[in-house]
Formats: C-alpha cells, structure tokens, sequence
C-alpha cells in the first residue's frame, strides 16, 4: 500500500491495456458508419489503420514506462 501512496509503483501501465482494447473497438465502431453510408474503401481503411495507430500509441506509452523502470534500476544499483 505504502508503494501506491509514494507512487512507487505504477499503476498506469495496466490502464494501458484496457485503453488498447477500448481504442480498438472504437477504432472498428467508427469504420461502421463510413461502411453503412457507402464509402467501403473508407471504412476499411478506417478498421485497418485505426488499430494500427492504437496499438502504436499504447506502445510508445509502455516503453516510456519502461525506460522509466531502467532508469530506477540504474539509479539504485542494480543491472538491467
């Protein structure tokens, strides 16, 4: 508990996982519309692409956390 109340441990990272899975139903949701009004070729590029540029987003977050991680193990000692 004492490590949630210094910020210790982070909590953000576990978050990232349920933003990726409710990035990429928003993501195909959107794709619905431009599908349903006719633009095919749209909202296919919208469910394709959409899912990319999440995934690629949650991952630039989990490596900034990470390099965070190797940087306190740096600073206390320990090897990476």
């Amino acid at each position: 508990m004492r490590n949630l109340i210094s910020f210790d441990t982070l909590m953000t990272p576990t978050f990232i996982h349920v933003f990726y899975w409710l990035g990429i139903a928003v993501a195909v949701l959107a794709a619905v519309g431009p599908i349903l009004g006719g633009g095919i070729v749209k909202g296919l590029l919208i469910m394709v692409v959409g899912p990319i540029l999440v995934r690629v987003g949650c991952e630039v977050l989990i490596v900034l956390f990470r390099i965070n991680d190797n940087l306190a193990a740096i600073r206390a000692g320990k090897q990476v």
